[in-house]
């Protein structure tokens, strides 16, 4: 028997698949232009004819429409493969959450045992057994700072080893120094910054509300 949840996955990919099969926005409205693959791999093989080049302002809405819906379907499919993601993290925290318990509550009644035998073996840490292998390891010492100012502070008067001063180079100076003053400083390299293009959809403003006139 079949979950609702599946019919729902299949209700909503035949409607993933039926807007799919409709014209996008720039082909109803620059008919003309063609789709976005035929700009991008051409068929002809003239490509002195076969190029696509931007040099009208319907040309140009037809290419900012272009890219807009590109990035949102760019992001419906991120959108998709999150919500998935989600669901596999789900399921695979709470599938195996009986057996990490297990494995706890097993190990803690196994540790004193396996702790005393080991302590009997003159040089192995390693206790085998028809199952499998019990080892005991030294796990890293840890070290946790609380406040590091505090620390900081501490430590630079009683303590000074134990402070280290990080030199770090100024970007901003380096910045001023190469690009405006022109003077080179070695091994660090800039380089002017261009402008780049950005596409962001058109916003329309509400109408503004005419004032009513007192009777």
């Amino acid at each position: 028997m079949f979950s609702p949840v599946c019919y729902a996955d299949d209700e909503a990919d035949l409607q993933a698949e039926s807007v799919s099969t409709l014209p996008s926005l720039p082909n109803i409205l620059f008919p003309d232009f063609g789709n976005a693959q035929s700009v991008i791999s051409p068929d002809s093989d003239d490509t002195a004819t076969s190029t696509f080049t931007v040099d009208t302002s319907s040309k140009a809405s037809w290419a900012i429409a272009t890219i807009l819906e590109a990035e949102e379907r760019i992001s419906q499919r991120k959108a998709l493969a999150d919500e998935y993601k989600a669901r596999i993290d789900s399921w695979l925290s709470s599938s195996c959450n009986q057996d990490t318990n297990t494995i706890s509550y097993i190990t803690f009644l196994l540790e004193p045992y396996v702790r005393d035998e080991v302590s009997k073996l003159h040089k192995s840490k390693t206790l085998s057994l028809p199952t499998g292998t019990a080892s005991l390891r030294k796990l890293p010492d840890r070290l946790e700072i609380i406040d590091n100012d505090i620390a900081i502070a501490y430590c630079e008067t009683e303590h000074p080893e134990a402070v280290i001063i990080k030199k770090e180079l100024d970007k901003s100076i380096l910045k001023d120094l190469i690009l405006k003053q022109t003077e080179h400083i070695p091994s660090v390299s800039a380089e002017l910054g261009s402008d780049k293009i950005y596409i962001k959809p058109l916003k329309i403003g509400k109408p503004k509300e005419i004032p009513q006139l007192a009777a």
